[in-house]
């Protein structure tokens, strides 16, 4: 029998898998709801993944089935300069992404492009 949390909400189901050592969570309809109303509002599909324990992947997956159209997120050319400073000031692409919303591969393809010639021996990362 499933929880009730202080929202009223149910709590999800979650299997632990002892071959494949992760958790399976699985939302409720109303937890669905509440991912896609969070989608509409702006948050993005790394936001949605930490707020209900599920990969992001998996997240924009519930999304495509729903029907719900994908926002391309990316970085804006205009924090070109800024990131290429705190980069090479040392900051970590996961660190980066962070701060900007955005995955650290995001941020690596990013810096790439910027670099004339660049490609698997540039150095970013």
């Amino acid at each position: 029998m499933r929880k009730r949390l202080a929202s009223g909400e149910v709590e999800p189901v979650v299997e632990h898998h002892s071959t494949v050592q992760r958790q399976v969570v699985r939302l409720t309809e109303v937890q669905l709801d509440r991912l896609v109303e969070g989608y509409l509002a702006g948050k993005s599909v790394y936001e949605l993944g930490r707020q209900f324990g599920i990969a992001r992947q998996t997240v924009s997956g519930h999304l495509h089935r729903r029907g719900v159209p994908m926002r391309m997120r990316g970085l804006d050319e205009a924090l070109r300069p800024e990131i290429t400073h705190l980069h090479d000031e040392g900051w970590s692409l996961t660190r980066l992404g962070d701060r900007h919303g955005v995955d650290a591969s995001t941020v690596r393809n990013f810096l790439l492009r910027g670099v004339p010639g660049s490609g698997a021996a540039a150095d970013v990362g």
